[in-house]
């Protein structure tokens, strides 16, 4: 087992995780208290119980399943919507200029 604080985690996450992957518990301090644990997923937690479960909770109507997956926005889209998200940023920060005066 590891004590790690958040800072030293943050610098060196991809370490840690490899840690993790190799059977390590991580334990992670908020001024030398212990606040989280990193851990391998146990069996409970694996793809496809977490599959079952998703389908269960659709077939019982509490879950929406999405009906295509994010991956298939082109890049361009993409684009095209941080190019929409600076103008409106432009826009209103002309806008806030303009009222002050």
């Amino acid at each position: 087992m590891i004590l790690v604080g958040i800072r030293e985690l943050k610098s060196h996450l991809s370490q840690y995780i490899e840690l993790v992957k190799n059977g390590e518990n991580v334990l992670i301090t908020e001024h030398n208290r212990v606040v989280a644990e990193l851990k391998y997923p146990g069996k409970e937690n694996s793809d496809n119980n977490v599959q079952k479960i998703l389908n269960q909770l659709a077939s019982e109507g509490k879950l929406i399943p999405a009906k295509r997956k994010s991956t298939q926005i082109s890049k361009i889209q993409k684009q095209n919507l941080n190019y929409k998200k600076q103008v409106d940023w432009w826009t209103l920060y002309q806008d806030s200029k303009e009222d002050k005066f």
